[in-house]
């Protein structure tokens, strides 16, 4: 019982440690995030780990603890005066424990989040989104823009990117290339669209049409962070670690412009 009791001492001490230290962190942010989707995403995180690294300390502690506590300094074993071949009590909170922080993780974060998310999606579907056709091929990612009639969004050395204006809902349709439209699932291999500072990251896989919703909410790009880029998080072949393209977040007015110029490259051919 004496060394339950030092133990529980030990694990709470370390507890407040690594909470407070965890918190402090968190302040700072230790994610660049700047979606809507994004924010969910981290949250669900900071929530998932301020509960679960008291679990992860305990067991940790745990092994430490009994490892020094009743150690045998010279190699000799020496029997217990009390023999425990097991305790049911023990059993019944760690299974108890188990089970019900399960549950609850099921409920919060992960129903709930899914549920605002689905909120978001169903609000945003009415607000007249920014459509973005994202079409992946070994190895790059092209960008059209059906409502402003451009077919591939390219730069001025004639690489693809990727620009939203801030504040506006945008709905991604995600494809893997099939020249001749036939959902042919043989026609190019499974990507991955993953934009870090968005938080999200959704597979393309041939034959299948797949769709991501989200607003920025800050105007970025690259040299803000080198986590608002567009990446391929699937091995697809060789050139795997160079399929990505730069994303600008701009404001309305500069994304109007943007717009007119990759018209004007279109009409030249370019």
């Amino acid at each position: 019982m004496a060394e339950a009791l030092v133990f529980a001492v030990i694990w709470l001490i370390a507890v407040i440690v690594a909470e407070i230290g965890f918190h402090r962190i968190q302040a700072h942010s230790m994610y660049y995030t700047i979606s809507n989707q994004g924010h969910i995403a981290l949250n669900a995180f900071n929530f998932l780990s301020s509960w679960l690294l008291p679990i992860f300390i305990f067991v940790v502690l745990l092994l430490i603890f009994v490892l020094i506590r009743f150690r045998a300094p010279d190699n000799s074993p020496k029997p217990s005066s009390v023999q425990t071949m097991r305790n049911k009590w023990y059993i019944l909170l760690w299974v108890g424990t188990s089970f019900v922080l399960n549950i609850v993780f099921w409920l919060h974060p992960t129903a709930v989040d899914l549920e605002t998310m689905f909120a978001n999606w169903n609000h945003e579907q009415k607000q007249h989104p920014l459509i973005v056709n994202v079409t992946a091929r070994q190895w790059e990612w092209i960008f059209s823009y059906p409502q402003y009639g451009i077919q591939q969004a390219v730069n001025a050395r004639g690489q693809d990117e990727l620009e939203l204006p801030v504040g506006r809902p945008v709905k991604f349709f995600l494809r893997s290339e099939d020249p001749f439209h036939r959902y042919d699932v043989y026609a190019d291999v499974i990507h991955s669209f993953w934009i870090p500072a968005f938080g999200i990251k959704e597979d393309v896989i041939p034959g299948e049409t797949r769709t991501e919703f989200l607003i920025p909410q800050r105007v970025a790009s690259y040299k803000t962070s080198p986590l608002v880029r567009v990446q391929c998080a699937e091995v697809c072949g060789p050139g795997h670690p160079y399929m990505e393209a730069p994303l600008y977040i701009v404001k309305a007015k500069q994304f109007h412009t943007w717009i007119a110029h990759q018209k004007s490259l279109q009409a030249h051919g370019a």
